[in-house]
């Protein structure tokens, strides 16, 4: 990855209809990619509609590299199963976030919307708005490879210090 351009906060906020992949249930978590920096976040036991609601943080480069989501099954004595896995276009939120830098708009103002298509996997069209003075992306997204499931999140970059 080059020259660290941006702090990208994901809060990974819930799973739903996940794989089974233990007997009746699996005890899923989330790792997240952008380039070689990678994160994870906490095991739900025995879930297949977890609540994560935890915020993950990665840097970005610049031009940025998607972010890469995967869903695995957590398993004591053997590898973690896969259970689905997602790319996320990290460019309009980013445009957006300089685009909008000297701005100064409201709470809860919607700046842009990136619609769901077959490509991006989105469930319904994604909302870049105001919240709590920052920029956010809600995302929910269908999970591929794997039989069903979907994640739910909400994106915010921001740029590093000069």
């Amino acid at each position: 990855m080059g020259a660290i351009k941006g702090i990208l906060k994901v809060r990974v906020v819930q799973g739903t209809d996940l794989a089974v992949r233990d007997v009746y249930s699996s005890d899923p978590y989330v790792k997240l990619r952008v380039g070689d920096h990678q994160v994870k976040t906490r095991v739900i036991p025995h879930n297949l509609n977890p609540r994560w609601n935890e915020e993950l943080t990665l840097a970005t480069a610049d031009p940025p590299q998607p972010l890469k989501l995967f869903v695995y099954d957590k398993d004591m004595f053997t590898a973690d199963d896969k259970m689905g896995e997602a790319q996320i276009d990290l460019n309009p939120l980013i445009s957006t976030v300089k685009l909008n830098e000297s701005h100064d708009c409201q709470e809860g103002v919607i700046i842009s919307y990136v619609a769901a298509t077959s490509e991006n996997g989105f469930t319904k069209d994604s909302a870049i708005k105001i919240k709590k003075s920052r920029i956010v992306q809600k995302i929910c997204i269908r999970l591929k490879n794997v039989e069903s499931g979907e994640i739910k999140l909400e994106l915010m970059w921001q740029p590093c210090s000069q």
